[in-house]
C-alpha cells in the first residue's frame, strides 16, 4: 500500500505552498502549491483593482472551517487565483481547528477593522449566525460556501446539494454491500450540527436504512485527523465484523492509514464509502481499501465563491439562495487514476 501523506507532512506542504498558520490565522500568498509564495494577501500587480474603501483595493476575507484540514487549501488556491485576476485582495482567516467559537471571534475582529466582503464555510449554523448577520448589518456582504448558515442574513450559498451528493454515496454504498453477509454499518462525521454534514448522514440514512441497514454508530471526530483515526479503530474494535463505513468527511483517510491496523485488516470486508477525493484517499480506492468517493468542488469553493462575491459587490448581481457547484464520483481505480492526474496537474478550471 503506498504511503500516505502524514499531517506532518502535510502542514509542511501547506508552508512551502504558500500558507503560513499564525495563532489560528492563515495567511497566504496568491501561488499555486509548490511556487514559494510569501506570506499576505493576494493582489494583482497589474491592472486595475477594483477600489474598497479609502481607495485601497477591494478586500475579501475568506474563512474556511479550520486551517489544519487539506480540503480548505484548495479553496485557498482557487480563491487567490481568482483575486490575482480580479485584481483584488483576498485574505484567508480561519481557526487552525474546527472550532465555531473561534471562527466567529476572528470574523468579528474581521467585521470591526472592516472589509469588503466576506465569504465563510461554517462550523456551526446557530454560532455563526450572530457574526453574520452583525456583518451584513454593517453593510458587509456575507456568503457562505462548503457549509451554510441558512437562517442567518447570508446572501447566498454556493456548495454541492449535499441531498442528491448523499443519496448518491447511499446507492453507492449498496452497490458495494450487496454480496456483504453483515448489513450493519458505522458513519462518521465531523463537528456535530454542521449543517453540511447533518444533511449528508440524513439523506444517506433516507436511502440506506429502508434497504435494511443497520446503523450501529454515528462517530464524530470533531474534523481532527488524528482523532478520526482513533474513533475508527475504536469502532472497528467494539465492531469486528462491521459491514461498512460512511464517511460524511474523510479525516483519517489524510492520516497515516498504518495506524488504523484494525480496519486494514478488514480490507475488502468493510466496505467504505466517503466524502472528499484528495491524492490520499484515491490512492486507498486504487488499493481496494475505499470502494468509492463522493468529491466537492473545492477549488471552486474558491475560486467560483470569490466571482461571486465579487459580482454581488462590485456589479449588484443577484443570485439564488443556493448555488449548485455539482459533486464528482470516483467509484473505480481507473477513475481514482483520472483525477490523481488532475492533482499532478493541479489543473481544476
Amino acid at each position: 500500500m503506498a504511503q500516505q501523506m502524514s499531517r506532518r507532512e502535510f502542514l509542511r506542504w501547506l508552508a512551502l505552498s504558500g500558507g503560513v498558520v499564525l495563532g489560528g490565522q492563515a495567511l497566504v500568498g496568491c501561488g499555486t502549491p509548490g511556487a514559494g509564495s510569501g506570506g499576505g494577501s493576494a493582489t494583482s500587480p497589474a491592472g486595475s483593482p477594483a477600489a474598497g474603501g479609502a481607495g485601497r483595493p477591494l478586500t475579501f476575507v475568506w474563512s474556511p472551517k479550520a486551517t489544519n484540514n487539506p480540503v480548505f487549501d484548495t479553496a485557498r488556491v482557487g480563491a487567490m487565483d481568482k483575486a490575482k485576476e480580479l485584481g483584488i485582495t483576498v485574505e484567508w482567516v480561519g481557526p487552525a481547528e474546527a472550532d465555531a467559537q473561534r471562527q466567529a471571534q476572528l470574523l468579528d475582529d474581521v467585521i470591526n477593522r472592516g472589509v469588503d466582503g466576506i465569504g465563510l464555510s461554517c462550523n456551526d449554523p446557530d454560532a455563526l449566525k450572530p457574526t453574520i448577520d452583525r456583518a451584513v448589518d454593517r453593510g458587509i456582504p456575507v456568503i457562505t460556501w462548503d457549509s451554510d448558515s441558512p437562517q442567518s442574513k447570508r446572501l447566498t450559498f454556493y456548495s454541492q446539494d449535499n441531498t442528491k451528493a448523499a443519496q448518491k454515496a447511499a446507492e453507492l454504498f449498496i452497490q458495494f454491500m450487496q454480496d456483504s453477509p453483515n448489513k450493519t454499518y458505522a458513519i462518521l462525521t465531523g463537528v456535530p450540527g454542521a449543517q453540511n454534514l447533518e444533511e449528508r448522514i440524513k439523506a444517506f440514512r433516507a436511502v440506506v436504512d429502508p434497504a435494511g441497514f443497520e446503523l450501529v454508530a454515528i462517530d464524530p471526530c470533531y474534523d481532527d485527523i488524528q482523532r478520526g483515526i482513533e474513533v475508527v479503530e475504536n469502532r472497528m474494535a467494539a465492531n469486528p465484523d462491521l459491514g461498512g463505513w460512511f464517511m460524511a468527511g474523510a479525516w483519517p483517510l489524510f492520516g497515516d492509514i498504518n495506524a488504523m491496523p484494525k480496519l486494514l485488516a478488514n480490507k475488502g470486508k468493510t466496505k467504505i464509502v466517503a466524502w472528499d477525493t484528495l491524492p490520499a484517499q484515491l490512492q486507498l480506492v486504487k488499493d481496494g481499501l475505499v470502494q468509492a468517493l463522493i468529491g466537492q468542488k473545492y477549488y471552486g469553493w474558491g475560486y467560483d465563491a470569490v466571482g461571486i462575491l465579487y459580482d454581488i459587490v462590485v456589479n449588484k448581481k443577484q443570485y439564488p439562495p443556493f448555488v449548485d457547484s455539482g459533486f464528482d464520483v470516483v467509484d473505480s481505480p481507473q477513475k481514482a487514476d483520472e483525477f490523481l492526474k488532475k492533482w499532478e496537474t493541479n489543473d481544476w478550471r
